[in-house]
């Protein structure tokens, strides 16, 4: 092998045969199979040995078997989100509402702040400084009515 500029030269060939696996095959080494000891498998947090069988696969704590539980939103949570995010913030709503939000609020808070700004008689400043306010006026009240359809769904679906 010779290098070049302190590269190595990978155009020589391997050897043909495969290098020996240096571990062995039982990976137990030589143990045969694992078997708990006589006082049988561990208990884990309080739970006695040999009694927990899992719960089936979708299920909550408190539901019945193969039921989602659909988690409540928080009022002061979106209203934070909506306020500091903007249409942003409605994604913890829902997903429809923060796309929704997405498509629907730059159309109308540009609409609104220039038609705002052209009868005060005001320049793009103006409309930079209304702009805010009217998106707000937007995302926090969707936020709110969001988040109690919501959890008025999920009551619902529980009673």
């Amino acid at each position: 092998m010779s290098e070049r500029f302190g590269i190595p030269d990978h155009d020589t060939q391997l050897p043909d045969h495969a290098l020996n696996n240096p571990t062995p095959s039982d990976p137990v080494g030589g143990m045969g199979s694992f078997e708990f000891p006589p006082s049988g498998p561990p208990a884990y947090a309080g739970i006695p040995a040999g009694s927990y069988t899992g719960t089936p696969a979708g299920s909550y704590a408190g539901t019945s078997a193969g039921h989602y539980v659909r988690p409540k939103r928080s009022m002061i949570l979106a209203i934070v989100l909506a306020t500091v995010f903007g249409p942003l913030g409605l994604f913890y709503v829902n997903i429809l509402s923060g796309i929704a939000a997405l498509v629907i609020i730059p159309v109308v808070v540009r609409s609104l702040a220039f038609t705002i700004a052209l009868g005060s008689g005001g320049d793009m400043n103006t409309v930079y400084r209304v702009a805010v306010p009217i998106m707000w006026c937007i995302t926090l009240p969707w936020s709110i009515i969001g988040v109690k359809i919501r959890n008025a769904r999920i009551d619902r679906a529980q009673h």
